[in-house]
């Protein structure tokens, strides 16, 4: 058994959430938040049999699209003044998985 951690933009969590759902994986959703531009992410708990591991992270990437946008530095992020006007392009999007080894499962 393993357990999948997900972290993924909110605009990516219902489409992959939906496909989880569909192939009978098992998902628990968590709202969380981003380090670095404080943006909205979710992340997911999810729980495969080891041999479903590849079919899993297959749908992971297939539903969590990189995308590139334009931002100015938020306030509380550390940067030069200089650059404080300046716009930068960030890419945000993808997902970021952890895969444990789970020892035990109790359904109750």
């Amino acid at each position: 058994m393993k357990l999948l951690f997900a972290i993924v933009q909110n605009d990516d969590h219902k489409a992959l959430t939906y496909a989880l759902i569909e192939k009978n994986i098992s998902v628990t959703r968590i709202a969380s938040t981003g380090g670095f531009l404080r943006g909205g992410n979710s992340t997911l708990m999810i729980g495969v049999d080891a041999d479903r591991l590849d079919e899993t992270l297959q749908i992971i990437q297939e539903h969590s699209r990189r995308r590139q946008v334009v931002t100015v530095p938020a306030s509380g992020i550390p940067h030069n003044i200089d650059s404080a006007a300046m716009p930068m392009s960030v890419t945000v999007g993808g997902a970021t998985v952890f895969v444990l080894d789970v020892q035990d499962t109790y359904k109750y």
